[in-house]
């Protein structure tokens, strides 16, 4: 019994993660389960064994998988999915809808950080641009449903009011979180090959339209330089600090861990969208590890290292040129 016990307070002190300072954990309990506040307590301290239906009631309430209650103990580390069905797009602005509450619940927290390992511009970085973001989900889109229509046909089936919301909230709650981003020299590949490739496909039909995006990442990149230059991003006034750091070393899978009122996060990005996400612990204690040690043997862009920053975007800004030049016609 003492085991079980054990395994109900590791139980419910995964619960407590997903649970906002502004609960009480025992009020959501004792709802949940239907049972009075003293009940609930009881089962919290341990003192009152779960019931599998319980167990069952509120890892379906938290969103936890079983295996992570029963495996808690062991190698097994457990991940959340969510399936994104792209046949239906209110799915997609679903999924956008609960990123965005994600990143402001993060934002509201005391204590904050997101950490980014970019294989691909980090996307809060893309949400100010609402032309550049949507060619970017176009193009996946187009990759995995096959689609036979053009961007500008694309763009003219969505709810663009409400995707630039949405987008909307994404940024302004990225800009209130003080954030590390390690990038490569090669960063920035993922979005210059979709420019490179689809207009040679014909899926663009404006003639606007493929400058329009460009100057677009353009102003994107020099945003970054800016954030980078001063350590810091700007919200409302308010400076939030800024690191960038330059990996001599390929990565190979995009990595962000979110860091909010000592609940930690790791989300390993599978596709252009979606990802998986854990918040077992030693997970994402080795992840931070890796960051970390990572940032030991990385090159600084930010703050007084001017030399080095001015050449990883003048690089950057040179492939842009290249890519407008050999597209003009």
């Amino acid at each position: 019994m003492t085991n079980q016990m054990n395994a109900q307070m590791v139980f419910f002190e995964t619960i407590k993660k997903n649970v906002s300072s502004n609960f009480r954990l025992a009020d959501i309990v004792g709802d949940v389960l239907g049972v009075s506040q003293d009940s609930a307590y009881r089962r919290i301290r341990g003192e009152k064994v779960l019931t599998m239906n319980e167990m069952a009631t509120l890892c379906r309430y938290f969103h936890l998988s079983m295996d992570a209650v029963i495996n808690n103990q062991s190698d097994n580390v457990t991940f959340k999915h969510t399936s994104l069905d792209i046949s239906n797009m209110n799915n997609y602005y679903l999924y956008m809808e609960q990123l965005a509450t994600l990143m402001e619940n993060i934002a509201k927290a005391k204590e904050k950080d997101i950490y980014f390992m970019a294989v691909d511009i980090p996307m809060p970085h893309f949400t100010p641009f609402l032309e550049l973001t949507l060619f970017k989900i176009y193009t996946w889109f187009h990759s995995v449903n096959k689609l036979n229509i053009t961007y500008e046909q694309f763009v003219a089936q969505l709810d663009v009011p409400l995707l630039k919301a949405i987008y909307d909230r994404i940024t302004n709650a990225y800009n209130c979180i003080p954030s590390i981003e390690i990038w490569t020299n090669n960063t920035i590949d993922p979005i210059l090959n979709l420019l490179a490739y689809y207009p040679d496909l014909h899926c663009i039909e404006m003639k606007e339209t493929f400058p329009l995006i460009c100057s677009q990442l353009l102003q994107l990149i020099e945003n970054i330089e800016k954030c980078a230059e001063r350590e810091k991003k700007e919200y409302k006034g308010r400076d939030v600090s800024f690191r960038m750091y330059l990996s001599p070393l390929a990565i190979m899978n995009d990595f962000m861990i979110t860091k909010r009122d000592g609940i930690n996060v790791t989300t390993i990005k599978l596709y252009t969208i979606n990802g998986i996400i854990t918040s077992d612990d030693n997970f994402c204690s080795e992840v931070e590890r890796w960051m970390q040690n990572s940032i030991s043997t990385s090159l600084s862009l930010s703050g007084h290292s001017s030399r080095e920053r001015f050449q990883f975007f003048h690089k950057l800004k040179n492939g842009m040129n290249y890519l407008l030049e050999t597209k003009k016609n």
